[in-house]
């Protein structure tokens, strides 16, 4: 919330939790579900759930309203975008080409969004030219604080 909206929370409440700790033959211990509540120092509020172990089919969504504009993504492949009271558009999105053929499906289905970022981290590391979009240290520690509150309550 704090990159999307460019401000810092102000107030927040949130429950983490691990529903599947056992899936894909792994052992899984980092939750895999949250609902967070909260308040920016600006005034907007926002509302995050995350059920990332249970699908059983009915899919995902990303909605993001705003007061001039509208996102939303489904399923992870479907993109659509309004503005104002308008109907949302779809948003037809470039297919990332050739990902490796080694990788496993479920690396696979990451590759296309966590290829870039990597790019942008080699543009960082090689030409120190740090992208807006890229997150620094600074940001994992303060999203860390965050999370703490979070747990603490």
């Amino acid at each position: 919330m704090r990159w999307i909206v460019g401000d810092e929370i102000e107030k927040i409440n949130g429950f983490v939790h691990t529903h599947v700790p056992e899936g894909a033959g792994e052992f899984r211990d980092a939750d895999d579900a949250f609902f967070i509540h909260g308040k920016m120092k600006n005034n907007s509020t926002f509302s995050l759930q995350l059920l990332s172990g249970v699908n059983h089919g009915f899919g995902s969504q990303l909605r993001i309203f705003g007061s001039a504009e509208t996102i939303v993504l489904m399923n992870d492949n479907t993109l659509k975008y309004g503005k104002g009271s308008k109907p949302l558009k779809k948003i037809h999105i470039l297919q990332q080409e050739n990902i490796p053929v080694h990788l496993t499906l479920e690396a696979k289905a990451y590759y296309p969004a966590f290829y870039p970022f990597l790019e942008k981290v080699y543009e960082y590391i090689i030409f120190d030219k740090l992208d807006r979009d890229l997150p620094t240290i600074q940001d994992g520690y303060e999203n860390q604080v965050i999370l703490d509150k979070i747990l603490a309550n």
